[in-house]
């Protein structure tokens, strides 16, 4: 019997070697790789399974050549309709044509089962797009195989790797186009409207990971952790019940609606408070106290000042669609996808559209604080990096762009514009040497032959200083860093949005504690003499601090709510997601 098996072994071999012979020139180099794998085949044919019969090798005999006329002959007709060509077949060739998702008993429904359980329970899937719709068309025809249809079968074999491929990528990666949102901001930054964000797109070898045996775990393994992504997720899968609900009425413009009255209104709103979380006591027709608890913490959530009363901001936002926030937590969630792997014990975040910096300890806000964050022509941009260096008194060397389009244009009406804000120019930043005398230098004639970058404008130490007394930095090529002010008043508004890109701390002095434990340079002690002089400082760092501007406009806070806030610079209008 091992005789006849070896021999026969040997005759497919040959079979296939010719059936190969017969393909198109097109295939060549496929053809020479696969004779390379036949000949190996061959040589070690005794190894091709102890006991595996003459039904398993004849399964394979066909089931190889089967693929290999799919794959190679008949390639622009398999692909006709499905994606990811060039990886799938690269797939199939280190497989060696052998399948994936059936063998000689038919389909492998554990293996197949497995990737439709991960596909349905994708919360972020929509049930009407192509990946959904892909799954139920191939689950379809596998039910509807009748016996033994090997062409069936391999068509489906391909199809299903096909599928799990758009599948891995859309869970690792989303549904962003980011290379149209590159080029909108592109187009914005031609407009003279200061616009960037940096996406992370993480490194996976996708090869690899639909290779590995297990395909939950490959998914499981590869599911962000970080930003408060699986609490968003749970937050989605709650909306959706919402949403298959029907949603939830609008809150009309009622004057029963305040503390103490009572009506059918008010029990609506408590309905559509619960329907969110925020409402936890028995449902009631009066607007009570709990009432008022209920109605504060969906404010808060909002970014509304929590007063407890209904007005017409909190009924706008009471009123917004369950479909509404199901599309901003998907963007949101898709965001995150592309946000470096933040496993740091302790770093710092800052989220432009809620206006604040957090300091994080061991996944702990330890501190968080108000912020003020580029204008809407000056955005402050989106991206991660390490601070590295404090500088206590620092000098502002004011960017060339302010000094091209501001200053210069005030300088011509007003002589005395540098001398009344103690400003200063030389020739390099060399703060030995004396600054320049400005009073003879022509500065149309400069401005208008574009020479502003010869000379360097600064501000130094003092308290008009517009960094204030402290700056943290972290440098990058967009000049930015989180800095102290002097216009304190600005961290009373509600919308912070008012520098030039940089970010401005209401509580320097409390973020500057925060490294004294964790680095010999920074004596807080030490550095508060500093501050009460002029003397400019650097503290160098030997353990760098990342720091992570997002731009969440829905998102977990650190109260462990979610959070919803206006979309400051109109980013989520911009970011496009396809239909997945």
């Amino acid at each position: 019997m091992r005789l006849i098996k070896n021999i026969f072994f040997i005759s497919i071999t040959i079979v296939l070697a010719v059936a190969l012979e017969a393909m198109t020139v097109t295939a060549v180099k496929d053809v020479d790789s696969i004779h390379k794998s036949l000949k190996q085949a061959t040589v070690n044919h005794k190894n091709f399974h102890k006991n595996a019969s003459l039904s398993e090798i004849i399964y394979s005999e066909k089931s190889t050549k089967g693929l290999m006329h799919l794959l190679i002959t008949k390639e622009k007709e398999t692909f006709k309709h499905l994606s990811h060509q060039k990886l799938i077949k690269k797939l199939y060739k280190r497989n060696h044509y052998v399948p994936f998702w059936f063998n000689k008993k038919g389909v492998k429904r554990k293996k197949v089962d497995e990737l439709f359980t991960v596909i349905k329970s994708d919360i972020t899937l929509n049930e009407k797009g192509k990946i959904y719709k892909q799954y139920k068309n191939i689950n379809y025809k596998i039910s509807k195989l009748k016996g033994r249809d090997i062409k069936k079968e391999l068509k489906l074999d391909i199809e299903l790797s096909s599928l799990y491929r758009s599948y891995l990528g859309y869970h690792l990666y989303g549904a962003i186009n980011w290379r149209g949102f590159q080029n909108t901001l592109y187009h914005l930054r031609r407009k003279k409207i200061a616009a960037d964000w940096v996406p992370y797109k993480r490194n996976y070898n996708l090869e690899e990971m639909m290779f590995s045996p297990s395909l939950s775990k490959t998914i499981a393994d590869s599911t962000p952790s970080s930003f408060g992504y699986p609490k968003l997720i749970k937050e989605l899968r709650r909306l959706k019940k919402v949403q298959k609900q029907g949603g939830w009425k609008k809150i009309p413009n009622s004057s029963t609606l305040k503390f103490g009255k009572s009506g059918r209104v008010v029990k609506q709103l408590a309905r559509r408070l619960q329907s969110e979380g925020d409402y936890g006591c028995k449902i009631s027709s009066r607007y009570n106290n709990c009432m008022k608890k209920a109605v504060k913490r969906f404010q808060k959530r909002h970014g509304i000042y929590p007063s407890g009363t209904i007005n017409k901001l909190t009924r706008s936002k009471l009123n917004l669609s369950v479909n509404w926030k199901i599309k901003k937590l998907l963007l949101n969630l898709d965001r995150i996808k592309y946000l470096p792997y933040q496993a740091e014990n302790r770093y710092i975040m800052v989220n432009i559209p809620e206006f604040r910096l957090h300091y994080r300890e061991n996944g702990i806000d330890k501190l968080n604080m108000r912020v003020v964050v580029g204008d809407k022509e000056h955005h402050t941009p989106v991206f991660s990096n390490k601070i590295s260096f404090i500088v206590l008194n620092p000098y502002w060397l004011i960017p060339d762009s302010i000094v091209k389009n501001e200053m210069i244009p005030k300088m011509l009406k007003n002589p005395k514009y540098l001398e009344e804000r103690g400003y200063e120019v030389r020739r390099n930043y060399i703060l030995s040497r004396p600054p320049i005398k400005t009073n003879n230098i022509d500065w149309a004639k400069v401005l208008r032959n574009r020479q502003t970058k010869r000379y360097k404008f600064m501000q130094p130490p003092g308290p008009k200083n517009a960094l204030g007394k402290i700056k943290f930095k972290f440098p990058n090529k967009f000049a930015v860093y989180l800095h102290d002010t002097s216009a304190k008043k600005y961290f009373k508004k509600g919308v912070r949005a008012f520098s030039h890109g940089c970010i401005r701390v209401a509580e320097p002095r409390a973020l500057l504690a925060t490294f004294a434990p964790h680095e010999r340079s920074v004596n807080y002690a030490r550095a508060k003499r500093i501050l009460k002089g002029k003397k400019k400082t650097q503290l160098n760092l030997s353990h760098h601090v990342p720091i992570h501007i997002v731009y969440l406009t829905a998102w977990i806070n650190s109260d462990g709510l979610l959070h919803y806030r206006n979309d400051i610079y109109r980013y989520d209008s911009k970011q496009h997601r396809a239909s997945y």
